[in-house]
Parts: structure tokens; sequence; C-alpha cells
């Protein structure tokens, strides 16, 4: 298996762990790349040639590679090079070939559409059988040019069947930083990530689930959960790993724990299971302050949850997303009464942003509870999105803006949102000010007195906060490149 830019990659790790339990296949996980926001760069030919010695070296019969739309390009160099050294099959998974199966599968041997562990685990047997594989479901294959579109199976519904993420296997590999590493870098991580759930109830026009959720229409159940017994297990595995660091759980579920049978039982378990402080998400819409209060006695340490946009129009018309801002204002009061953290994410850099659209969402960012803490993006494209599909309706991008080149660009560079100095409009310097307010570098008063004042001074003021956000974002992203490496 290959993974790109994520080491903390689940369906990588599960993949491998499931490939474990079948006799006589020996996987091999190479981790090509970690993920940096807004430091993403192509690996260097030193890195490229690290991997061409591993994959030379373990001469696979099959690589799979898991494939996310920003990094197609370097999927496609690491496909050829496969190719060119090895006789092994290739199949891509993941997001980009679940969604562009057509161009896909001219890049590789095979793409797998969808959830792959029961998918794959057929295939890995049928090849060591060395029987029949190409009508295997949820699986595309190109037979000498000759595409077969094999349908879709139901998705799983039970979820505790699939077995846990394999972390610090003597069989992995990481690269990067021009060399490789055989020790799992996520051991290190204070962090113990877990996936409780997949699949979401709603279906906002920027996110994957809007293609999802109509993809999967009359093959099951598209949100589910493992059992409260599953989890714990899968954690209390994790930690009994000789040298692990983990302080802090971070559950990967967009709305945990709303089912209030499996809240219960979660409730009475992980304190003495487990123990340990943990991290949730939620779409405002599913969150009670009874729900915060009942997490906050069974350790929550912070929630974090969606505003999008500060205007009930674009987050509701646009984004496809309910919710108000009077809602999100009372939910953050309530959670403020407890003592949990609160994060944000807010979407600027928006062509359906006007000034007034932003002096809105200054508003409410004022409002919200001290201390405030935001992840801050840059609106991303991503091809054939319901959001893509309509801002190029509308004339906002062309073609090539919601292409999967420009958006491997983007997100390398401008996923998470970065001060600009042009052009040099008013709707440029209220995004610099928005930045400055999530990341703590200017007074409540200050802004108040810059934005919503209409003078000769307030306006020469405003310039000096854009310009000071602009400088104090590159000293920022020059930190994070040092980081880095």
């Amino acid at each position: 298996m290959l993974a790109l830019y994520r080491y903390q990659n689940f369906p990588v790790r599960i993949l491998h762990a499931l490939l474990e339990n079948i006799e006589g296949v020996r996987p091999t996980t190479v981790f090509f790349q970690d993920f940096y926001t807004n430091a993403v760069n192509y690996p260097t030919s030193k890195e490229e040639h690290l991997l061409k010695e591993i994959i030379a070296e373990l001469n696979p019969k099959l690589v799979g590679l898991s494939v996310y739309s920003p990094y197609l390009y370097v999927a496609k160099r690491i496909t050829h090079m496969i190719r060119s050294n090895t006789s092994a099959s290739v199949i891509w998974g993941g997001i980009h070939p679940t969604l562009s199966p057509e161009t896909c599968v001219n890049e590789a041997d095979m793409v797998c559409i969808g959830e792959g562990e029961d998918a794959f685990a057929e295939l890995v047997t049928a090849m060591r059988d060395e029987t029949e594989y190409r009508q295997i479901k949820n699986l595309w294959i190109n037979s000498n040019g000759a595409i077969i579109k094999n349908p879709m199976r139901p998705l799983m519904q039970d979820l505790d069947r699939i077995p846990f993420p394999a972390y610090g296997r003597d069989s992995f590999y990481f690269i990067g930083s021009n060399k490789v590493i055989r020790k799992d870098p996520t051991l290190e991580d204070p962090i113990l990530a877990v996936m409780p759930a997949r699949g979401c109830p709603f279906a906002c026009s920027y996110c994957v689930n809007s293609l999802l959720r109509p993809m999967y229409k009359g093959l099951g159940r598209f949100s589910r959960r493992r059992s409260v017994k599953n989890v714990i297990a899968e954690m209390q595995e994790l930690l009994a790993i000789p040298g692990n660091k983990k302080t802090v759980v971070e559950f990967h579920d967009e709305n945990f724990g709303t089912d209030e049978t499996w809240l219960n039982e979660f409730e009475t378990r992980y304190p003495p299971e487990i123990g340990l402080p943990f991290k949730v998400q939620y779409n405002p819409k599913l969150i009670k302050p009874s729900m915060i209060e009942r997490l906050v006695k069974s350790g929550l340490h912070r929630v974090k949850f969606g505003i999008e946009s500060g205007t009930d129009h674009i987050r509701n018309q646009v984004f496809g997303r309910p919710g108000k801002n009077s809602e999100i204002l009372q939910l953050a009061r309530e959670i403020s009464k407890f003592d949990v953290k609160v994060r944000y994410d807010l979407i600027i850099d928006n062509p359906y942003d006007s000034e007034e659209t932003l002096r809105e969402t200054i508003r409410l960012l004022l409002q919200l509870p001290q201390p405030r803490r935001f992840n801050l993006y840059s609106l991303q494209y991503f091809p054939d999105y319901p959001l893509t599909l309509r801002a190029l309706e509308d004339g906002y991008i062309d073609e090539e803006e919601a292409s999967v080149d420009s958006l491997e660009k983007r997100m390398a560079r401008n996923w998470a949102f970065v001060p600009k100095l042009l052009p040099l409009t008013k709707k440029q310097m209220l995004h610099n000010i928005i930045w400055l307010i999530a990341y703590g570098h200017v007074d409540d008063t200050v802004v108040k007195d810059v934005v919503f004042d209409y003078t000769l001074k307030s306006k020469v003021r405003l310039l000096n906060l854009h310009l000071r956000a602009y400088f104090l974002g590159k000293r920022q992203h020059l930190r994070r490149l040092i980081q880095k490496k």
C-alpha cells in the first residue's frame, strides 16, 4: 500500500491490517510525504529515488494508492515509476477515483469506487489464488484498454467488523525530508486519532458528502456508527503499544455521539477504561447543551464546529448548510459555561461575500465568547462539487479554476487563509481583518473603531491593519516552513 501526504491515513492503515489477516499475504505500506498546511511540495528527486528503491526491493504483485484530488499529479508520477520498474498491477482508491473513475481508470490498472475493505480483500485473495477477479463489485478494471465497470456494493453497515488501523508495524516505511524512517511517527504524536463513524446527515455544497450521498442512494444507510465497545477496544490496542505518547483523544466523527443509547454507554465506559481528555466535532444544528454537559463529565476537552460563513444567506443558500447566526451565538454562549475549549471553522476568500457580508461576519466573531479559536480557510473549488458548478454558472470562476490542476496549486499554498497585500480593495482588507481577529492579533475595540466607523481616520487605520496582517502572515508562514524542515 502507498499513502500520499498523510501519515495518519485511516483507510490505508485499515487495509494494511486487513491484509495481515489474509493467509499467504505479506503487506507493506509506504507513507510518502506528510501533510503540512500551506507548505505542500512536490517530492524531491531523492525522495522519488528512495521510493523507487523500496518498490524495486519489495517487487510487489499489487500496489494500492490512496488518491486525494490535490495529489493527482504525484499519484500519476508514482504509478508510472511503479510500472516502469516492476510487473506489479496498480490500483487506485480513495475520494478522487470514487468521484472521477472515468479518468483514473486510464491511469491505473484498476480503481476502487467507494468503500474498499471488502473489494480489496476479494481482489488480493483472487490474485493470491490466481483466480478471476474482473467481476468484483466496486472495481473498475482496465483490461488492455477495455474498461470493465462493475456495480457498487451496498455500504458496509456493521463497522465493527472492520480491522483496527495498523500502527507501529515493522513493515512500514515513511519517506519525507529526503530520508526514510521505519519508526511510526504517529506514535510520537500526543493525539490519539479515532474514527468512530462514517457518513454525515448533511450535504453541504462545498463538501464531498454532497456527491457521495446521491452516489450511495439505495445502497444502505449512509451515516453509520461503530459500537462503543469496538471504539474503546481500538484505543486500548493503540495505547498498549510500547513507546506511544498519547495524551489526548481526537474523534474524527463529523457529529460525535448524537445517538442517545450510544452516548449513554460511552458515558459509562470511557472514563474508567480510557480516561484521556478528548476532542469532538459537530454541526451546530446537532449540539445540545445537555449533551455537552454529559460529555464534559466524561472528559470533553474541546468542541469544534463549523460557522463556515458569518452570514445566514451564504451559509444556507450558497453553502447549503443549515443554521443561523443567532443559533451559533446561543450555542457558543452555552458551551462557554463549561470548562471546554471551542474551535470554529470559517471559510472566507469567497466570491459570494461582499463588504457588507464581511462586516456581518466580523460582527458575529466579535460577539463570540472569549477565548476564540479558529480554523480559517480559503474557499476551495473541488471539481464537480455543487458549489463549484454554481460558481462556474455565476461567472465567479472559469473552467481552469475548477480543474484538478488549479485545486492542486491552491491547496499546496492556500488551503488555510493567508493574508494578501493585493488587490488593495476594501473586501481584501476586511478579509485580512478577519484573519487578525481569528488569530488574536488585534483588540476587539480597535476592530470596531476601524470597521464600523466610516471616517477618513478609520480608513487610514484600516489600511494599517491590512498591512499588519499581511506581514504577520508572511512571518507565520516562514516559521511553518522552518518547522517543517
